[in-house]
């Protein structure tokens, strides 16, 4: 494990390296899209806005799941750098336990007041049973999902890329062939998406739990010492994630909300398809920083600073040609990004696709933006991945929200996400030329 993290690579080895990691997040997405295609063509936009409804309550499973997966990975990574690897073990086994924990205590609660949130985040009552339908199921599901994203990113830790990926291939590959027999064949509806999701989620997580059992871990599942100083560290070192997710689950609700008034229903309906296409871009990123996160945190940890230095421009040399890339590929292919879930008779089809249009301006920016944040959570400094992260996905949010729908309509809607895009980087660029010195990248 040492050897894959310290040693010195080049560029295209160090897209190897990271390559599972970018596949998996981007695996995870298409999927994601899939249960949209299947409930959108099968089911109907209202179903498919439904899912969108329900979408801030999957920001908050999500958030603790990778809250715990990336501060614990990061933290654990250092221990592993300084060659702690029994305390490392014991912080894993505590980590565990404790995500897991809480995530059963949201499935229950979730599970009695489901009706209430589904309400509350703003399903009309054409939308509502659909909502009440699938978000009984997935927040059935919360601790599944806490524990294979707890997995895949500790797998990673470990040093096993290829195996956390094939958790992701066999995750969607089951939650796919679920999607076909719930919904086309069975007639679920929305519900059976929901039901195929956890499956898929099930199986990665018997996965997961087989490979810390197996003799292919070096990290191990222990008796664990009960720590809540670790538990904290914790905690604050992944908050910038859960914030984020949070963030996101608050600004989707007002974004549902000013979608909803300007272009009713089938705005809403539009809207849902330019999250997934977000969604799927955005995963690119996302992947970057779970690649590298525990190679920062390991070599952090062992103070070897050539190599912190190499992965820092690396990666900044990836961001800069995928961003442009996915920039012009969002833009090209935008009608059959559109068309894979409604066709172009569809008054959706229209708004959607003028949506996606200037949305898409957000891709130029974001991998910087996901980058810094993973970066410093890497180093353990919460506080500054925190503050980017909370000004990106809520603080200039919510002032794009307040003002450009209000000079632009539904324009301004689609560009407020660009407006927060590119207000963060200035304020990225400025953290990372601060610390630039101390973290020695």
């Amino acid at each position: 494990m040492e050897a894959n993290f310290s040693k010195k690579v080049t560029f295209l080895k160090f897209l190897k390296i990271i390559s599972p990691a970018i596949i998996s997040m981007v695996f995870i997405s298409f999927y994601t899209i899939v249960d949209g295609i299947f409930v959108s063509v099968l089911v109907g936009s209202d179903a498919l806005a439904s899912i969108n409804i329900i979408l801030p309550a999957i920001n908050l499973i999500f958030g603790i799941g990778i809250m715990f997966a990336i501060g614990g990975s990061a933290i654990v990574s250092i221990m592993l750098g300084q060659s702690k690897n029994e305390e490392a073990n014991k912080a894993f086994s505590f980590i565990f336990i404790s995500a897991t924990l809480v995530g059963i205590i949201i499935s229950v609660l979730g599970s009695i007041f489901i009706k209430n949130i589904a309400t509350i985040l703003g399903a009309t009552e054409v939308i509502l049973p659909y909502a009440e339908a699938f978000g009984k199921i997935i927040i059935l599901f919360a601790p599944i999902f806490i524990i294979k994203t707890l997995f895949e990113f500790f797998i990673r830790t470990d040093g096993n890329f290829n195996f956390s990926l094939l958790l992701s291939i066999i995750s969607g590959i089951v939650n796919i062939i679920f999607d076909y027999i719930f919904i086309s064949i069975f007639n679920f509806g929305v519900a059976g998406a929901a039901l195929a999701t956890g499956l898929g989620v099930l199986v990665a997580a018997i996965m997961g739990f087989y490979y810390f059992l197996s003799s292919k871990s070096n990290l191990k599942f222990g008796i664990p010492k009960v720590d809540f100083k670790l538990l904290i560290k914790v905690i604050i070192n992944g908050s910038p994630e859960l914030v984020t997710e949070l963030s996101t689950g608050i600004t989707t609700i007002i974004f549902n909300m000013l979608a909803l008034k300007y272009a009713g229903e089938k705005g809403l309906a539009a809207l849902t398809i330019i999250l997934y296409a977000h969604f799927l871009m955005v995963s690119t990123y996302l992947g970057l920083v779970a690649g590298i996160t525990p190679i920062l945190s390991f070599n952090y940890g062992a103070k070897n600073i050539d190599k912190i230095k190499e992965t820092y421009n690396y990666s900044k040399k990836f961001i800069i040609i995928s961003s442009i890339i996915v920039f012009i590929i969002s833009i090209a292919f935008s009608p059959m990004l559109v068309g894979i879930f409604v066709t172009t008779n569809n008054p959706v089809f229209n708004i959607a696709l003028n949506g996606l249009k200037l949305f898409a301006i957000a891709f130029l920016f974001i991998g910087i933006n996901v980058f810094a944040s993973g970066l410093f959570t890497a180093f353990s400094n919460g506080k500054i991945s925190a503050i980017l992260a909370l000004c990106r996905s809520f603080v200039f949010i919510i002032i794009g929200a307040a003002i450009l729908p209000k000079l632009l309509n539904i324009n301004g809607l689609w560009l407020t996400v660009p407006f927060a895009e590119l207000l963060t980087i200035l304020l990225s660029l400025t953290f990372l030329r601060k610390y630039k010195k101390i973290y020695h990248y």
